[in-house]
């Protein structure tokens, strides 16, 4: 015959007014599974299993995010250096850039070869007004008309852009007499004695 046990249960703790309170209540759960209310410490070697753990996934994450980091994992300086445009094929384009290019895509940089000081600077503003990306501004000499010129590598952006201004075909810079290769990056507007007269901005 099976055996029957009986519990002798703890009286209840009541308020004033009767009722048990949850504590109470929740220490008497535990009495009654035979729990113990308070837990001892945890032992040494799982704490340092935790802690190990812990150190385990830091490293981890961190050998993942220095992976990941085409800088090898040096933070950022929020500083950008500007790298030199690829030579290409010197039959148009920059050589890797494929598809077409439209003249909004191209950044010109404007130079004065006339003797009115001040002309590269309202020639960009007028092509800033209608819509042109442009770089920097210089300088250039014994310029006889405006034209564009380009680095070995931009042709046909060059291009677009003398369409678009409605000048004749762009000059290599090799072969634009007094316009320093320094003064441009890629592509460049050449003020001549006719400056903007005739363009088509």
């Amino acid at each position: 015959m099976a055996r029957l046990e009986t519990r002798t249960r703890p009286a209840r703790a009541t308020d004033d007014d009767g009722e048990e309170h949850l504590d109470d209540w929740f220490a008497r759960r535990l009495d009654e599974q035979g729990i113990p209310r308070k837990l001892g410490a945890a032992p040494p070697s799982r704490v340092l299993a935790v802690v190990g753990l812990a150190l385990a996934l830091g490293a981890f994450l961190w050998a993942i995010s220095s992976v990941g980091s085409p800088s090898g994992g040096s933070a950022d300086t929020g500083t950008t250096t500007p790298t030199a445009p690829s030579p290409g094929n010197g039959k148009g384009g920059s050589g890797k850039t494929g598809g077409r290019v439209t003249w909004k895509q191209v950044t010109i940089d404007v130079l004065n070869g006339t003797s009115v000081n001040g002309g590269a600077a309202s020639a960009t503003a007028a092509l800033q007004a209608r819509g042109w990306k442009t770089g920097n501004t210089g300088n250039a000499s014994g310029i006889a008309k405006t034209e564009i010129v380009f680095l070995p590598g931009f042709r046909k952006q060059a291009r677009v852009v003398a369409r678009k201004l409605g000048l004749s075909p762009p000059v290599p810079i090799a072969q634009a007499s007094g316009v320093p290769a320094s003064e441009t990056s890629g592509v460049a507007l050449v003020l001549g004695p006719d400056q903007l007269t005739g363009v088509k901005l």
